[in-house]
């Protein structure tokens, strides 16, 4: 092998090296997720691009379930109607937490996570996210951005009953702190609760054994159950007061 070889090869590993290096330091973006506690409610600030965590139910409840998710997930998809049927029953002492957790490999489970925060940015992220859920095997292999960004506006619009304005979701798809609220979602998950697959469920913190999506509700339902006699609060689950006025 001659000098030149030799040399070249050097310089391959250096630069890959610094290359690991580099993603090392920036893959958390300078963010020090230690300071933040993943089993309560997680505030707005610049590190999430002013956008905190979205909240259904008891925002103030001693008794927490997160959910980390990618919206291009189909376990995901099957899990949505379950964690709706609990939050219709347990929201009016459970506070419910969404996490974004797009997959890499899942080439537009980013593109709508942003959907749904650009929604959350007008009032309509929890309708959005359903929808998106609902949907799903409309958009999931849509690889030509403007038609797949027609799609989301044409759900945006019906979620909002055309009281959404149209142009500022779409504009707002790409919009920086956005993109910082899914990072940040994104890396606090695998780096402070160990996420590796989607979905993933924690109760006040106790991370959920996911055996199957058919047995998952009802194991999340004894947890929350535990806590909620632990926090002195009635067990069992219950019509909310929101569905009674309907």
């Amino acid at each position: 092998m001659n000098k030149i070889t030799v040399g070249a090869i050097a310089a391959i590993l250096l630069a890959f090296g610094g290359l690991v290096v580099w993603s090392s330091l920036n893959s958390g973006n300078g963010v020090n997720y230690a300071n933040y506690d993943t089993k309560n409610i997680i505030s707005a600030d610049e590190n999430n691009g002013n956008i905190g965590d979205h909240v259904r139910g008891k925002e103030d409840s001693k008794v927490v379930l997160v959910e980390y998710a990618d919206l291009q997930c189909p376990g995901c998809a099957s899990m949505m109607p379950k964690i709706s049927e609990l939050y219709k029953e347990y929201g009016d002492r459970v506070a419910f937490i969404f996490r974004n957790y797009p997959i890499n490999g899942h080439q537009n489970a980013r593109a709508a996570s942003a959907a749904v925060e650009s929604a959350g940015l007008q009032g309509y992220y929890w309708q959005m996210l359903e929808t998106m859920y609902d949907n799903r095997n409309d958009w999931i292999n849509v690889f030509d951005t403007e038609k797949r960004t027609n799609i989301f506006a044409g759900f945006f619009e019906d979620v909002s009953s055309g009281k959404g304005d149209i142009e500022k979701f779409k504009a707002m798809l790409g919009d920086a702190n956005i993109q910082k609220k899914i990072d940040f979602d994104k890396n606090i998950g695998a780096k402070q609760d160990k996420i590796d697959a989607t979905p993933s469920f924690f109760v006040n913190g106790r991370a959920v054994d996911v055996q199957s999506v058919e047995d998952i509700k009802n194991e999340i339902e004894k947890m929350l159950n535990e806590e909620l006699k632990n926090a002195g609060l009635e067990v069992g689950p219950k019509t909310t007061s929101e569905e009674k006025a309907e």
